[in-house]
């Protein structure tokens, strides 16, 4: 990641469900399955979009109908994800996120350049966002209280992030970042 990209994208922080594997610098993987999967997620985030834009123009209709909706949403999202779910056993973390990159604490350290195949499920909705990544950094961990079961900060830099999974970062993190400026404002009045 460029000085420049980290400064094109807002960095949250935030919870995130993740899990990830390394990747051998051997392994190509299965390409016809991970194109499968590519496009079933390209279909999903497009349906996503769709769906956001309804519930924008229906929530002024009709709010409690546009709620309702929304949480059925969120419930099969949880639903398809659930194989992934117990797969990979992704673990709910405080993590700083952007579009282009996440650090979060980790129990082990890492090599860097390691790749791994990196999956974030976004709360509250449980979006499903998958990408190869690469260890950019890894930093001892600052906070006392974490230090004795995560004394690490791993720094992953998404690698080739697909556009629809970009785009559905870049959603996620205007949403949570005024959610976030609310709160604030909230607890200041």
């Amino acid at each position: 990641m460029t000085e420049q990209e980290r400064r094109r994208y807002f960095r949250i922080n935030d919870e995130v469900a993740m899990s990830f594997s390394l990747i051998d610098g051997n392994d190509n993987g299965d390409v016809s399955v991970h194109d499968t999967l590519a496009l079933n997620q390209e279909f999903h985030i497009s349906l996503e979009v769709q769906i956001r834009q309804a519930m924008l123009e229906l929530r002024a209709k009709d709010p409690k109908l546009a709620v309702m909706l929304d949480l059925l949403n969120q419930k099969m999202n949880l639903l398809r994800n659930g194989e992934h779910l117990f797969e990979s056993s992704p673990s709910l973390k405080a993590a700083n996120i952007s579009a282009c990159g996440i650090s979060f604490s980790w129990h082990e350290k890492l090599a860097i350049n390691q790749m791994v195949m990196l999956s974030l499920y976004l709360q509250p909705k449980h979006d499903l966002v998958r990408t190869q990544a690469h260890v950019a950094a890894v930093n001892s961990n600052p906070d006392s209280l974490d230090r004795q079961t995560e004394p690490y900060i791993i720094h992953l830099d998404f690698d080739s992030i697909h556009d629809a999974y970009q785009e559905l970062l870049i959603q996620h993190i205007v949403q949570r970042q005024g959610s976030q400026l609310r709160k604030k404002l909230d607890e200041v009045q």
